[in-house]
């Protein structure tokens, strides 16, 4: 049987990770007999940097890891201590506390984890400098790619989209969806060498992370492996414009000027050069129209806001799923590819749609709720705990309790605190 040819849109964790399960499924000699190619738009894999830390769960992020027979690798780089974290009024104020755990949600950075995934891929995989302009129907019932530089490939039986929330690829499924401006934008900083150069930040982020939130604001500081801390501040922008140009230190220095001294700080000692991110998400319950031999998996399918860590994990989580719809699907010579990938696409809307109403809640409790995250913690709290514990039988008779604890729990606090 001829190989069957699958193209990746986007080196980076989703589409890594996706060629990674399929090239780990040709172990025997009756596995199916996979051609990849992974088409990235950036020239090098070191061209950007990469940003902050993220924390991987066990059913999902950690799971793929084991999948792809990288998890013993990904040991060096992870922190387990990063699992410590804070939620604090703009006071500095603690509202909830974790603190590290090995049994908590290791960190790892991202610029880490993705030389962790380029790394187990063979040589050559990846073509840099591929920007994708369109894909098109080819010839034969194949499938075409035509890419900005005027080169055009085809031949291709499946063409997966993980080319992030403004996907080329999703274009061909849906031309009309766009993400939406969350009316938050973030501007990412960077504290160098934290425990010398500020040692308050380093004591409060303590290994792992804190937020701080207060008038539709808020502070982050998170751990890096370097010994550095990403540092993000949120600045609320609710009627859906953004400054033409990005504001500078001094003006973001003065918006925060009645915040903790030690938050204050965390922005004083972090580098002077600022990137800016306007923050956009899929709508909640997105799905698009199925069309046979293109499919799309992480940002590029539910591209959400980062305010409850889902992101990689449910990537890593499509990954897992699509690389043996595909396997399972292409057995048989490809007879039953298009329903698994059907079959895949409806179970992605379905567990997207889950992570897509906590997140755009979570992000509501913290930034659009008057009073938070006091008014709100309990809220925000009980938005978690019903996502993580959603799949087992017994959450519809434990939520009730759940509810009450925090919202109970919460109002007696507010009396004292």
């Amino acid at each position: 049987m001829a190989p069957f040819n699958i193209a990746i849109i986007g080196a980076g964790p989703s589409g890594c990770m996706l060629a990674r399960l399929l090239l780990q499924s040709q172990s025997t000699a009756s596995s199916p007999s996979l051609n990849i190619t992974i088409f990235e738009s950036e020239p090098a894999p070191n061209f950007r940097a990469q940003g902050g830390t993220l924390d991987l769960h066990p059913s999902t992020g950690l799971a793929a890891l084991k999948a792809a027979g990288l998890y013993t690798e990904f040991l060096k780089y992870a922190r387990f201590d990063g699992s410590a974290m804070r939620i604090t009024d703009k006071s500095l104020k603690t509202y909830f506390a974790l603190s590290a755990s090995s049994d908590g949600n290791p960190e790892i950075d991202r610029f880490q984890l993705r030389t962790l995934l380029l790394s187990a891929l063979p040589e050559g995989i990846v073509t840099w400098g591929m920007k994708l302009d369109a894909v098109e129907q080819g010839a034969k019932g194949k499938m075409k790619l035509r890419f900005a530089n005027g080169q055009i490939r085809e031949g291709f039986d499946l063409i997966v989209g993980a080319d992030g929330g403004w996907s080329r690829t999703r274009r061909y499924l849906d031309p009309l969806q766009k993400p939406v401006f969350s009316g938050i934008s973030k501007y990412a900083l960077t504290i160098p060498d934290a425990p010398t150069t500020a040692p308050q930040a380093s004591k409060v982020v303590n290994r792992g992370s804190v937020f701080a939130f207060g008038d539709g604001k808020s502070i982050s500081g998170q751990q890096l492996g370097d010994g550095g801390i990403d540092v993000g501040l949120y600045l609320q922008f609710p009627d859906g414009v953004v400054p033409k140009e990005p504001l500078g230190k001094v003006e973001v220095e003065r918006i925060f000027e009645d915040w903790s001294p030690v938050l204050q700080d965390m922005i004083e000692k972090a580098e002077l050069q600022m990137k800016v991110y306007n923050l956009h998400y899929l709508p909640q319950g997105y799905r698009w129209d199925h069309m046979e031999g293109v499919t799309v998996l992480g940002d590029a399918a539910h591209l959400m806001t980062p305010f409850a860590g889902e992101g990689v994990n449910l990537a890593f989580d499509d990954a897992m799923k699509l690389s043996k719809a595909i396997v399972e699907g292409i057995e048989r010579g490809g007879e039953e590819l298009d329903v698994n990938i059907r079959a895949f696409e409806e179970d992605l809307f379905v567990r997207a749609g889950h992570a897509q109403r906590m997140t755009h809640g979570m992000m509501g409790d913290m930034f659009f709720t008057e009073g938070a995250p006091r008014s709100s913690m309990q809220s925000w709290l009980v938005r978690r705990v019903s996502f993580d514990m959603k799949e087992n039988w017994w959450a519809p008779i434990v939520y009730p309790f759940v509810w009450a604890a925090f919202y109970g729990g919460f109002a007696v606090l507010r009396l004292f605190y």
